[in-house]
């Protein structure tokens, strides 16, 4: 029996990278549909989409979708998939365009960002009040010589009157 030379195809790598990206969000087609689509084998397509997605973790590159994202949008995913099993989780993110392990991180920063709060509020709350307390004393410091700066100019006053007075009493 002949062998099909379907199953031996070789592809470019700029074939699979733009098969690749119609797996991969945004797209988010199936591997049945683009197997049936373009006629390769769904355990093919399998394998090159793993391989993408593991060179992707391994780079830390994001897709177009999460370049941007911020940290408000950060913190409405957490909310957003924080009651979720797995299963769902893993379906919101292929939805949304997410990896399931950027959103676990960002809930374990987020949850490590708000355990270390109280500290830094503790922290600010404490040189507020080193400041507070430093300028009360600049303060004390400040009017201390302003007084004995007004008692020597009235003294200086008077000494001017006074010499004056006696030069017009000798005169």
């Amino acid at each position: 029996m002949p062998k099909n030379n379907m199953n031996n195809r070789t592809y470019t790598k700029e074939q699979k990278e733009a098969l690749v990206t119609k797996l991969l969000s945004p797209n988010n087609m199936t591997i049945p549909e683009l197997s049936a689509q373009c006629g390769i084998p769904p355990s093919t397509l399998y394998g090159w989409k793993s391989r993408a997605l593991q060179k992707v973790a391994n780079t830390n590159v994001k897709t177009p979708n999460n370049k941007a994202i911020t940290s408000n949008n950060k913190l409405k995913v957490v909310v957003e998939t924080y009651t979720l099993t797995e299963f769902d989780l893993a379906k919101y993110c292929r939805q949304n365009g997410f990896y399931i392990d950027e959103v676990k991180k960002w809930r374990s920063d987020l949850e490590s960002a708000l355990r270390k709060e109280p500290n830094s509020v503790k922290e600010v709350k404490e040189e507020l009040y080193e400041e507070k307390k430093k300028n009360k004393d600049l303060e004390k410091e400040l009017n201390r010589k302003e007084k004995a700066l007004a008692e020597a100019a009235a003294l200086l006053v008077l000494q001017k009157k006074f010499k004056a007075f006696m030069e017009e009493r000798e005169n």
